[in-house]
Parts: structure tokens; C-alpha cells; sequence
């Protein structure tokens, strides 16, 4: 429940914070993905938005579920908007509570000097095409299937927005950066 409460949360705080620069964008919840933010004379969403909140920190994992459930979320998405081969991609955010460890291809696409796409796409392939986890196969396996070069733009189009405040927090936090 406290995951979909967050997504509400969430929802409105970036809702909120965009319109400061255009009143015309709107938020849609639970259709193509968890927050979607499109401008009001376009049903194409510029940003899909993944919401992940853990009740206690760690490490956002490269096996784990919630990356890869994110993947092939917006791998299902994209195909829906005829955008993996062609057109504008929306950026394709995942915003988590957990941490994306240095070193790690999660790391990596954070947005920021050290982002390196071309690093986080070797490194998601070589665990997309390992054998286990096994609760995250059918997942990674959307990833593989992919072309070369739509698993070069899917990745290009991602963003980690690793460390996001606990549901607890979010108000606090969030309000701050808000201009005045």
C-alpha cells in the first residue's frame, strides 16, 4: 500500500514542480506506467516514470526485480508508442528509494558527469544474458530480445534516480527544492 501511496505523492510533488515551467503538462497514473507526465495537446508521454520505494535502504540491485520489472515495463510501453526503432523516446525514469552502487551499471545512468551510457549497456547485457536470477529471466529476456540498437536507445533514454526520500520524507525534502 505504502508503494502506491508514494506513487500519488510522487505524482503530484513532480506534477507540481513542472508546471513552475509549463502549466500545460499534465499526469497519468497506471496506463503505460506507474507516472507519466505528456503536455496537454499530445497522448505521447515525454517521461514514463518507474516508482520503487523499500521501506529500508540498501542497494538498488542489478539482478533484482524491481530494475528489470522496470524494464521490461517500459520495453512493453515503448512498443505500444511505436517508439523503439524511431520518433521522440521519452525519458524512461526510475526513481528508487534504494541506492545505485558505484561501479554498477545502475550507477552509471544517473544523470551527471560519471553517466556513461555505453558502459551501462555492456554492463546490463551481460547480466540480461546470465543464467540466474531465474525470477527475473522473462524480464531480462524482453531486454535480449531486443535489437542491437533499440537496446542502444532504451538505455540512452534511461535515467536512475537512485536515493529518492522515504514516503516519510518526501514532503520535507521535496518541498525544498521548490522555487519561490
Amino acid at each position: 500500500m505504502t508503494g502506491y501511496l508514494y506513487h500519488c505523492e510522487l505524482a503530484l510533488l513532480e506534477l507540481a514542480e513542472r508546471s513552475w515551467d509549463d502549466i500545460t503538462v499534465e499526469v497519468r497514473m497506471e496506463v503505460l506506467d506507474d507516472i507519466e507526465f505528456l503536455y496537454q495537446d499530445s497522448s505521447d508521454p515525454f517521461v514514463l516514470l518507474q516508482s520503487k520505494h523499500r521501506e529500508r535502504a540498501g542497494r538498488l540491485s542489478e539482478t533484482g526485480k524491481d530494475f528489470w520489472r522496470s524494464v521490461a515495463s517500459w520495453v512493453d510501453a515503448l512498443t505500444v508508442l511505436g517508439r523503439l526503432s524511431d520518433g521522440t523516446m521519452p525519458l524512461l525514469r526510475l526513481a528508487t528509494t534504494q541506492v545505485a552502487a558505484e561501479g554498477t551499471f545502475l550507477h552509471k545512468l544517473r544523470p551527471g558527469p560519471g553517466r556513461s551510457v555505453d558502459d551501462a549497456l555492456a554492463g546490463m547485457e551481460a547480466v540480461a544474458r546470465a543464467a540466474e536470477p531465474g525470477n527475473t529471466a522473462d524480464d531480462r529476456k524482453k531486454f535480449t530480445d531486443l535489437t542491437p540498437a533499440q537496446r542502444y536507445r532504451l538505455v540512452a533514454a534511461m535515467e536512475i534516480s537512485d536515493a529518492s526520500p522515504l514516503m516519510s520524507d518526501l514532503d520535507s525534502k521535496k518541498l525544498l527544492s521548490f522555487r519561490t
